[in-house]
């Protein structure tokens, strides 16, 4: 024989199964203690996570302070992987190191507009194409790359260039004439 309980609203309840709001709650609880499972997970694997310093990087706190430069000015378009958006926004990762290999494309990746016009310093943008470059463009880069320092971004971010994809395809044109075919003719 089934025994009933009557809940706080008045509706008989069966004493077999537990009470709507206490199958809710229980879900909740579940959730809440795999969200906090996966949150320390997160930050175990964060905290162990050392990438690769850039060469003129001092310590960790400078390439920590690089990578949040990246993150708060150069993410929201170029995306978290570096990959951009196909049509849109060039990839960054395995493509902008290529450009190393001609000093024009040196310049390039200093005037860009997004670096040229950014809110950081000579010295922050610096820093950052030097994370991003040693990060994400490792295997691209020249054998004697020599990382950018705030006096050669000072002397060659501005202006920026008004019309990039002209000069990207240039570029690109170079790198293929030279052997160099890492970097695709759109993206």
């Amino acid at each position: 024989m089934n025994a009933a309980r009557v809940s706080r609203a008045g509706d008989r309840v069966s004493a077999q199964q537990p009470a709507r709001g206490a199958r809710a709650a229980s879900a909740v609880t579940l959730w809440i203690g795999a969200a906090r499972r996966m949150s320390m997970l997160l930050i175990a694997c964060a905290a162990t996570y050392v990438p690769p310093s850039p060469a003129n990087a001092q310590s960790s706190a400078d390439l920590s302070l690089a990578q949040q430069h990246w993150v708060l000015n150069c993410m929201g378009c170029h995306t978290a992987t570096g990959g951009g958006i196909p049509g849109k926004v060039p990839p960054l990762a395995h493509s902008l190191g290529y450009f190393e290999h001609l000093p024009a494309g040196r310049e390039y990746v200093m005037r860009v507009p997004g670096a040229s016009n950014s809110a950081l310093s000579d010295q922050e943008l610096a820093d950052v194409l030097n994370w991003l470059l040693t990060t994400m463009n490792h295997e691209a880069l020249p054998k004697d790359f020599k990382p950018y320092t705030a006096t050669e971004v000072s002397a060659h971010r501005r202006p920026a260039l008004s019309d990039v994809a002209t000069v990207r395809a240039g570029l690109i044109r170079d790198l293929h004439e030279r052997g160099i075919k890492g970097v695709a003719d759109r993206y």
